[in-house]
């Protein structure tokens, strides 16, 4: 039995599953809810049972919105199984799995929706634009070594990094003072992830930089056991340990195995490129990781926290293309914007830094956002998982990349591990045993739990 005692006016940081928005006009309420609860064993007679008692507390948190659109709290990404935990999908913030929304039916105060709207709000709507956001996503790998062809890095990555800031510049100021110096962490590593990515584009294929750039499978994790302290053991968190094991694998099968046979030292293929491509995964792995801190304490500020990370990546690659010394030389005028959109031999690379900049870093966040919302975290990472796939994809058809075996081994088993973050705890109990669920019956009959407190 489950027994329910309701109290307000205690404020905390947590979104639980039971948490749903309410409409009104253009201000939507956030129900704030923290509980407690404790197991309570009695006896009828010679039956035992036992009664969890759940003690939550409530708090209003009001925020104007222009229309009634999807309320995005967390981006679930290394914890899918945990209630009030985040699963960051590149730093965009969702609702847990557990907040089931009825996003058919628009609320009733809300004005007539547009076909967009209606779009949004139907079953395939937000699955087929996030999908759409993957396949944009995997454009990206193939067109930064195109314009690493044509132009700097450091030009090319400063570029598209300004047009997305400026993009995304309506979003900029409404960021949350108090989130203001994680931000601005945040965008470092973001910085870090971008600048890494662009370099090691430059003599990797597309293809492995995306899939090595997945590791973020890793990285996430291991900053929640250092950081967080959190039990990451196998029997708390066995959808993780598949995840690390079916990347490592994936991996090592990309880097160490040579198809050819032709290289007797197998670390010989491993070159600059490849670390740059791990460093990428650790640089978007941390953002994704101090996204989610900010956003636990602070819901709703996904694509202001995204305006400062995309900011900060503009500012500090504009020291790294002053300091890259091509600025001034011979020919270098046209590196620049506006000038390299009207400079012919540059022209496809300015149309790829276009691209980048304006849809596949600013419009996919918006995407994200509206996306995410609106439907499970386990279906999102399922969808997001197949970017690695596209970029393959756009690799063989923009730049007649050629795949050894290791490639598609390799990469099937990172995009598995990215599959796995879906999973939950209780999809392992096959393998758990049952254990643990024994013990507790044994406990709960001989009255050990009577009164105590979780």
């Amino acid at each position: 039995m489950l027994s329910l005692l309701f109290a307000r006016g205690v404020e905390c940081f947590t979104a639980p599953p039971l948490a749903s928005p309410s409409f009104s006009s253009n201000t939507f309420h956030i129900p704030t809810i923290s509980y407690n609860s404790y197991k309570h064993t009695f006896k009828q007679g010679s039956v035992s049972d036992t009664e969890e008692v759940i003690i939550i507390t409530t708090t209003t948190q009001d925020e104007t919105i222009d229309s009634p659109a999807s309320v995005v709290f967390y981006d679930d990404f290394e914890d899918p199984d945990n209630p009030n935990g985040v699963v960051c999908a590149r730093g965009v913030c969702v609702l847990p799995d557990d907040v089931d929304i009825d996003w058919s039916q628009p609320p009733s105060s809300s004005k007539e929706q547009s076909i967009f709207d209606k779009f949004m709000n139907s079953y395939l709507g937000p699955r087929l634009m996030l999908g759409f956001a993957s396949v944009l996503y995997g454009s990206n790998f193939p067109l930064g070594a195109m314009m690493n062809d044509s132009l700097p890095p450091s030009a090319a990555t400063s570029a598209r990094m300004l047009l997305a800031s400026i993009a995304l510049s309506p979003f900029l100021f409404k960021l949350e003072s108090k989130l203001a110096p994680s931000a601005l962490l945040c965008g470092c590593f973001t910085a870090l992830g971008y600048i890494t990515q662009s370099l090691s584009l430059v003599d990797t294929s597309p293809a492995k930089v995306s899939f090595l750039g997945a590791a973020t499978v890793l990285v996430c994790p291991i900053l929640e056991v250092l950081v967080n302290k959190k039990d990451m053991s196998i029997t708390k968190q066995p959808q993780t340990w598949l995840a690390a094991i079916l990347c490592l694998v994936g991996v090592g099968i990309l880097e160490l195995y040579d198809p050819s046979g032709a290289t007797e030292n197998v670390f010989a293929n491993i070159g600059i490129g490849d670390f740059l491509a791990i460093l990428q995964a650790v640089g978007f792995g941390t953002s994704f990781f101090l996204t989610e801190r900010m956003m636990t304490k602070v819901p709703g500020q996904a694509l202001p926290i995204t305006a400062v990370q995309v900011s900060v990546s503009a500012f500090l690659c504009m020291i790294w293309a002053f300091n890259d010394g091509w600025i001034g030389a011979e020919g270098s005028e046209s590196y620049g914007l506006p000038a390299m959109l009207f400079e012919p031999s540059i022209r496809t690379a300015a149309l790829a830094v276009l691209w980048t900049g304006l849809a596949t870093t600013a419009m996919n966040r918006v995407i994200e956002t509206n996306a995410l919302g609106k439907m499970k975290s386990a279906e999102a990472s399922v969808i997001l998982a197949t970017e690695p796939l596209f970029a393959s994809l756009f690799a063989a058809l923009l730049l007649h990349s050629q795949f050894g075996i290791n490639d598609y081994v390799g990469g099937t088993f990172i995009v598995a591990a990215c599959l796995a973050t879906a999973l939950k705890r209780d999809d392992f109990k096959f393998l758990l045993g049952e254990a643990e669920g024994k013990e507790e019956r044994k406990q709960i009959m001989n009255g050990d739990e009577e009164g105590t407190f979780e």
